[in-house]
């Protein structure tokens, strides 16, 4: 696993942003925030950014264009997981086709969530 690596994590939510990031600061990495799609793409140019949280509905840019600017930017090598209360199975499908590594539907287990980014990241 890389040392302290950078989460992005892109939530409009504030409460839901700030739970994520206690328990990744928590388990030792870096957490950025970003509450809408414009700030969140300024933030993925700006940091070495490890692994992106991706919510989809967003203020600014929406979560499909944000995901299409970090697979852009990122070569395709920047795992990005969707953390969002869409549950149709067009929103998976798409998630898929545009190469999310996981999709996690609101509400969610922040340990949960832990284990999957680490999973990832190892």
């Amino acid at each position: 696993m890389i040392s302290h690596p950078i989460i992005l994590v892109i939530e409009d939510d504030e409460s839901i942003a700030n739970l994520i990031k206690i328990n990744l600061d928590l388990t030792g990495f870096k957490t950025i925030l970003a509450g809408d799609g414009d700030i969140a793409v300024q933030l993925f140019d700006a940091n070495p950014v490890s692994l992106v949280l991706l919510d989809l509905m967003l203020p600014g840019k929406d979560g499909w264009e944000v995901l299409e600017h970090i697979k852009s930017k990122g070569n395709g090598k920047i795992p990005v997981i969707v953390t969002s209360a869409k549950t149709q199975r067009s929103d998976f499908e798409k998630g898929a086709d545009m190469g999310v590594v996981d999709y996690v539907t609101k509400p969610f287990d922040p340990y949960d969530l832990i284990q999957r980014i680490k999973g990832i990241l190892s």
